[in-house]
């Protein structure tokens, strides 16, 4: 068992401490299959630098960051063999992220860790915060609805309104087409 593996392994099943999100809506975001993907509430520690980010992230990206850790690099045009290989990769991400308890997870590769984009600040997270807080989880259930048009120009600002939602106990999934933020019971 490569060493990657090993500590992503032991994150699933050692658990640390509990996540703000609970594991139903966490479980129903990881094998969400939809154009329009899900927010997890998660949180990301980079073993090269011991910095950590706890927030939200698109489950997918959050996966594919587990499957570049595991060593994983798809090609399109790879033979039948190396195919099955990174098929077998997907599953083990898959079904890493899928177990976790905590919801905490390790990268030391710049790939894995690219895999993931930019983070929000503090502030951005204290206004998506007062906006749900003022406006009602209510307000953000399909058909997407935002306050303003930030979501279509800054990808972080998605995520801080998905973590706020998130925060009150729904799902929050980004729309396919507008890339607007709105929730689920």
């Amino acid at each position: 068992m490569s060493l990657a593996l090993a500590v992503l392994s032991c994150l699933v099943h050692c658990g640390e401490a509990e996540a703000a999100q609970d594991q139903a809506h966490y479980r129903l975001a990881m094998t969400g299959r939809s154009s329009s993907p899900y927010f997890v509430l998660v949180t990301i520690k980079d073993d090269t630098t011991g910095s950590a980010f706890t927030g939200c992230v698109v489950a997918n990206f959050l996966k594919g960051a587990i499957y570049r850790e595991l060593g994983g690099e798809w090609d399109a045009s790879a033979d039948d063999e190396k195919r099955k290989a990174e098929l077998a990769l997907l599953q083990k991400a898959d079904e890493i992220a899928l177990n976790s308890i905590n919801h905490e997870f390790h990268f030391s590769k710049p790939a894995a860790l690219a895999n993931i984009p930019a983070h929000y600040t503090e502030d951005e997270l204290a206004e998506a915060r007062n906006i749900v807080q003022s406006a009602g989880v209510e307000t953000f259930v399909s058909p997407p609805i935002t306050t303003d048009k930030r979501s279509m120009k800054r990808p972080q600002w998605n995520a801080a309104l998905a973590c706020a939602i998130i925060e009150k106990g729904a799902s929050a999934r980004q729309a396919d087409i507008t890339g607007q933020i709105y929730a689920e019971p």
